[in-house]
């Protein structure tokens, strides 16, 4: 097995970048270098969502006018990861250049785009290339049509949903991934290592870097399949729950072994911490604390909330008679709702709402519903987190009724309207990075909010009305 770990360091990524071909200026002096000729595709985004980030560097030396950066439709452009994307944008040097560009995609309408980002130095032009394939939500027609009510009753309905799926057998969870959990770049997707905006501390070839028993003494040695829910919580290797790829994840095999069998958390002073930032230590959640918790970084957080809240609504006739380890002990409640103890709750609605759906979920409920035939609820419809476990004693209504929370015109410029079927009692607008912008209370069911004070960029959007929670994304851009 040959694999070296891939380091990165801005000074070596440099002096590759000067090894990459080269465009000259009307001035020979000037000169850009891309460290891509090409992105990798985005594959499949859903229309009227945001894909998954990319990013590439620009270099130049004796530069001596603006570099004008121009992205085709659906393609965004920005200088920072989770905001101010925009179609134009200018590059101001003054002898040396170093930049690197964040690129996501905005489809707004279905079709298979070539789009080019093209960067103007004194005339010169050279290109930057990649594909998309946009599409509408691949959740089938009536899917959901029977989860009609709101509590317990409603899980127990996307339970009867989402059950008997097809099992898997455990070796073929190898193949599985290479459908599941790939990067844009065909890389193995790694929650436990990578870092979304920046370059990962490593990378692993599948196949080529599976655990086949050796290794895993460090970080960057070999990825195996990691039960995001701990089989010794259910019973031991068990199917369905042993197979099932909602909850399970190739993974760095040394970060797998020390979150061990661990309950998730909010860790403050945690005595390991991985290399991209996830922390062991002692649990802070919750009125009464839980012992070792692992917490992962925040960008995954809602991912797992979501695997989580999937698992005690796909095995609710289950989750009462399996035999817990400690660690299980301390999320479940032994019932069949809500499933997991308050602070559990409170915690994973927490998680939910602060990191919303991403175009990676989408695509790995898809290709895993290909596989097993059924779907995450929790992904699909996010909506039905507080409807089953928010403040349900006024949920009364049936759920299509969500879909009249409406924000519109999204893309926005200096304002968006909303209509609700009823009453809002607060609106709030976050960074994606959970940091709080704006509050109203009482607007009133239709309404206008401005957000020219806003820079450009992705915000969420959050309702609270008499009986739900509900988050939406919107994009913020000025001319």
């Amino acid at each position: 097995m040959n694999f070296t770990r891939i380091l990165f360091n801005p000074l070596l990524i440099v002096l590759f970048l000067a090894s990459q071909s080269t465009v000259n200026a009307g001035n020979p002096k000037s000169q850009i270098t891309l460290s891509h000729d090409s992105l990798p595709g985005f594959r499949q985004v859903y229309i009227h969502t945001v894909s998954d980030v990319q990013f590439y560097y620009v270099t130049g030396e004796n530069i001596t006018g603006d570099v004008v950066i121009e992205a085709q439709s659906p393609l965004k452009v920005s200088l920072h990861c989770n905001n101010n994307f925009a179609s134009t944008m200018t590059l101001n040097a003054d002898g040396q250049l170093y930049e690197k560009i964040y690129v996501r995609a905005f489809p707004e309408s279905t079709g298979n785009f070539e789009p080019v980002i093209t960067h103007t130095i004194e005339g010169n032009i050279t290109e930057l290339l990649t594909w998309i394939m946009a599409t509408e939500s691949q959740v089938p027609d009536a899917y959901y049509s029977t989860a009609t009510a709101s509590g317990s009753r409603l899980k127990t309905q996307l339970h009867h949903i989402i059950k008997d799926h097809s099992v898997q057998s455990y070796a073929n969870l190898w193949n599985h991934f290479t459908l599941t959990d790939a990067t844009f770049a065909g890389k193995v997707w790694d929650i436990y290592s990578d870092i979304p905006c920046e370059e990962p501390p490593y990378l692993y070839i599948f196949g080529d870097n599976q655990d086949t028993g050796t290794g895993g003494g460090s970080e960057g040695e070999v990825y195996n399949r990691e039960h995001s829910m701990p089989r010794s919580w259910f019973g031991g290797a068990t199917d369905p729950m042993n197979t099932d790829l909602y909850h399970i994840y190739p993974v760095d095999k040394y970060v797998n072994a020390q979150r061990a069998n661990f309950s998730f958390g909010m860790v403050e002073n945690p005595y390991w911490t991985s290399t991209n930032g996830g922390k062991l230590g002692s649990n802070t959640t919750g009125d009464t604390h839980s012992g070792t918790a692992f917490e992962p970084i925040d960008p995954y957080k809602g991912d797992l909330a979501r695997t989580f809240l999937y698992m005690i609504t796909r095995y609710e006739d289950r989750i009462e008679n399996w035999t817990y380890s400690q660690e299980g002990n301390n999320m479940f409640d032994h019932n069949t709702y809500p499933g997991y103890q308050p602070w559990v709750i409170d915690m994973l609605i927490d998680w939910h709402n602060n990191d919303p759906v991403s175009q990676r979920e989408r695509m790995r409920n898809d290709m895993v519903y290909q596989i097993q035939g059924n779907r995450n609820p929790f992904v699909d419809r996010p909506e039905f987190v507080e409807m089953i476990w928010g403040d349900t004693t006024l949920q009364t209504y049936n759920v299509d009724n969500i879909k009249t929370i409406k924000i519109y015109p999204n893309p926005t410029r200096d304002h968006f309207h909303f209509s609700s079927y009823e009453i809002i009692l607060q609106l709030e607008v976050f960074a994606l990075d959970g940091k709080a912008i704006l509050r109203q209370e009482n607007i009133g069911q239709t309404g206008t909010v401005s957000v020219s004070h806003l820079p450009p960029g992705i915000f969420i959007i959050r309702f609270r009305t008499p009986t739900i929670i509900h988050s939406q994304l919107i994009q913020i851009q000025h001319p």
